[in-house]
């Protein structure tokens, strides 16, 4: 499927994306924030911005902004959201055709930048950054982890009825070799070199209706016809419902730091 359909499909559900989607730990934040040494005044790029869920831990700092989004209403939400804040600056653009003559201290993606090309984006975000500058990559990984304990084998039924090619998710080439390909793609041309990995942990409770608008965020679910998807969201929420109301959902996010 065109990638650039995918990319834009979250336009459809930035309220939904807001509300359901998981932040990141202010561990993750320390690590990047120390590995990177920055200080007052660092200029810092996001790349992806969603509607801020990691953006808002980074603006516990006092460094100067830009957030790249690639939709008219994500890039409208994000100005609204932080319009008051004379630091940031929102810009619409995709990071493959993203053009500035400023060089940053820190460019951080956060589940984002899987949708830019790795063999274009790593090697330019080398090309962005100043000489000691950090690339901090990191993604949430429950939605593409394969869990089958309690609540979650009637789930994946469900899912595997309305997104077979989904069912499995990473961990049908497993997890190492997830970290395998993202270190070959952040090597991409020969600049970047090994990048210091961290995993991250911990367990979020959703109700039914928080886990169906979180499943609505997600590509695949936004890439059914109509009927079909709203047919999957309410089999989901009336399985929930009916096996106790509450999904407890293993969060696991992985961090990728590089410097130039």
């Amino acid at each position: 499927m065109d990638t650039d359909f995918l990319k834009n499909t979250f336009s459809k559900v930035i309220s939904d994306y807001d509300a359901a989607r998981p932040g990141y730990p202010k561990e993750l934040y320390d690590k990047v924030i120390s590995f990177s040494g920055i200080g007052a005044d660092a200029e810092v790029l996001e790349v992806g911005a969603g509607t801020g869920q990691a953006t808002d831990l980074f603006l516990t700092g006092d460094f100067r902004y830009d957030l790249l989004e690639v939709s008219d209403e994500q890039v409208a939400f994000l100005q609204q959201k932080y319009g008051n804040n004379s630091k940031v600056t929102v810009k619409k653009d995709y990071f493959e055709q993203y053009q500035t003559e400023k060089k940053y201290d820190l460019i951080y993606s956060a589940t984002a930048f899987h949708w830019v090309d790795s063999w274009i984006g790593y090697p330019k975000a080398w090309e962005m950054l100043k000489t000691g500058g950090t690339l901090a990559v990191f993604w949430h990984m429950s939605s593409v982890t394969y869990y089958d304990s309690r609540i979650f084998a009637g789930l994946n039924a469900i899912k595997k009825k309305y997104l077979p090619e989904e069912s499995l998710g990473f961990d049908a080439e497993g997890i190492q070799k997830v970290k395998e390909r993202r270190i070959n793609q952040i090597q991409s041309g020969g600049f970047f070199g090994e990048p210091e990995i961290y995993e991250y942990r911990w367990l979020d409770i959703y109700d039914a209706d928080r886990y169906v608008t979180l499943l609505n965020t997600y590509s695949g679910t936004q890439t059914l016809p109509e009927e079909k998807r709203m047919a999957y969201l309410e089999e989901v929420r009336t399985y929930i419902n009916a096996n106790g109301g509450t999904v407890e959902l293993p969060q696991y996010v992985m961090l990728y730091l590089v410097r130039k």
